[in-house]
């Protein structure tokens, strides 16, 4: 086992100052964590977090924002992965659950709950795509464009709709839908109407992530989705010369085919655990 220091903050900013050339590294599977801290820097919403460092050069990041919401760790080594999960119990933190690759939240969750003498269960499986070769679908009717504020409500309503459907907590989302749309990240596929939402996160990289990509029961089995995806990865590509990421959930294998037929090759798979409560002994 290496010799680690982990520090503590709660200044997203300072992370992403001190892990610049980490997060650059690997733009594709640190996507995430990487635009969360983007974020939270810029809205000021209040999180932990922790710095892996090795020789002096950050190794690994766990980040727990909000407060109580389950934590992101990078992809890491088993031995960083232990020393994580020491380190932060050692302060007395507590944490709800991890999430990130397969191997390190594994090995986050089993020495987490060996530590806090607690449990740990498995509540979702994700699959991480990156675009290899865009494939777009032809004959879909309609046309991707830009979401309108006065289409907030019904956005709004979607995007509840979709963490229901995916099984996100269900928490209000109508604040990321104002940042989205603000941002003009928020996108709809228009034919005679919204019929497919999906976000596309601001390039970190060369790499946007796309997300909550939904479409209504009722327009369903007519290629929306498909559509309103590739298309943004050809805007992404053509207007950024931004590369696209995914994630799919492995239990959803309409969404995994679709997304390999678009041309989405698979990185990584990616567990997030819920902790039980904490033992007092």
């Amino acid at each position: 086992m290496g010799s680690y220091h982990v520090e503590a903050t709660a200044d997203p900013l300072a992370v992403i100052q001190r892990a610049a050339d980490y997060l650059a590294a690997d733009p594709v599977q640190l996507n995430l964590i990487w635009s969360i801290l983007k974020q939270r820097a810029e809205s000021g919403t209040l999180g932990s977090y922790w710095v892996l460092e090795s020789n002096g050069a950050a190794a690994g990041l766990v980040l727990e924002s909000p407060p109580a919401h389950g934590a992101a760790i990078s992809p890491v080594r088993e031995d960083e992965a232990v020393a994580l999960a020491e380190a932060i119990r050692a302060e007395g933190h507590s944490l709800t659950g991890v999430s990130g690759t397969a191997a390190a939240a594994a090995v986050f969750a089993g020495s987490w709950t060996e530590q806090a003498g607690t449990s740990a269960v498995v509540e979702d499986a994700q699959r991480l795509y990156l675009l290899d070769g865009l494939s777009r679908p032809e004959r879909v009717p309609g046309n991707l464009r830009r979401a309108e504020f006065f289409e907030r409500g019904l956005l709004t309503e979607w995007w509840s709709a979709f963490q229901a459907e995916t099984g996100s907590p269900r928490l209000d989302v109508s604040s990321a839908v104002d940042l989205a749309l603000s941002a003009g990240r928020l996108f709809v596929w228009d034919h005679e109407g919204a019929r497919c939402v999906a976000r596309a996160t601001e390039p970190l990289g060369g790499i946007s992530r796309i997300g909550a990509v939904f479409t209504p029961p009722r327009w369903r089995g007519r290629g929306y989705a498909a559509a309103c995806v590739g298309a943004l990865c050809e805007w992404l590509r053509q207007q950024e010369a931004a590369n696209s990421v995914l994630y799919a959930q492995l239990s959803n294998s309409s969404s995994n085919a679709m997304y390999r037929r678009l041309g989405f090759r698979a990185v990584s798979e990616v567990l997030s655990y819920r902790f039980g409560e904490v033992k007092h002994r």
